[in-house]
């Protein structure tokens, strides 16, 4: 089964509450977050190359992969956060982003790997979950809030 396959199920499995997918203002949202935490040099580093370029980049902390679900227990488990994962080779990949609850971005997890971001869906902060090897990840924040993960 394909990825976004996955995605369709897990969509119907929690309905729109649970997982918002934004299919028609995708790119307003990934703007925004640029706009707030993502130094843009010309329109062709769109929706790209995020973690070389966050601003006023702050490391929360490395931890284990395995610790992940501990980490993202931090958030509210009734609100809804933006969700982004990047898909495909890293200079170039596709950033999808998610409008959904802690849980979801656990089960999104479980069927991917690498980067992903969880930012606060008043765009007051961003949180980098970096892959520094196999089994170790960097939570980097941008933005001048406080974040439940630190």
């Amino acid at each position: 089964m394909y990825w976004e396959e996955k995605i369709d199920l897990l969509a119907r499995q929690v309905g729109p509450a649970g997982l918002n997918r934004h299919f028609t203002d995708w790119t307003e949202i990934l703007r925004r977050l640029e706009d707030r935490f993502v130094a843009v040099n010309g329109p062709s580093h769109r929706f790209s190359n995020w973690p070389e370029t966050l601003k006023s980049p702050i490391l929360i902390r490395t931890t284990d992969w395995k610790a992940i679900s501990q980490e993202i227990d931090r958030l509210d488990p009734e609100c809804n956060y933006w969700a982004i994962f990047v898909r495909g080779d890293y200079s170039t990949g596709k950033h999808v982003v998610f409008e959904c609850k802690p849980s979801v971005i656990k089960a999104i997890l479980a069927i991917t790997q690498g980067d992903f971001y969880i930012g606060e869906k008043k765009y007051n902060w961003l949180v980098h979950f970096k892959q520094t090897t196999d089994e170790r990840v960097s939570l980097i924040k941008s933005g001048r809030s406080e974040t439940p993960l630190g």
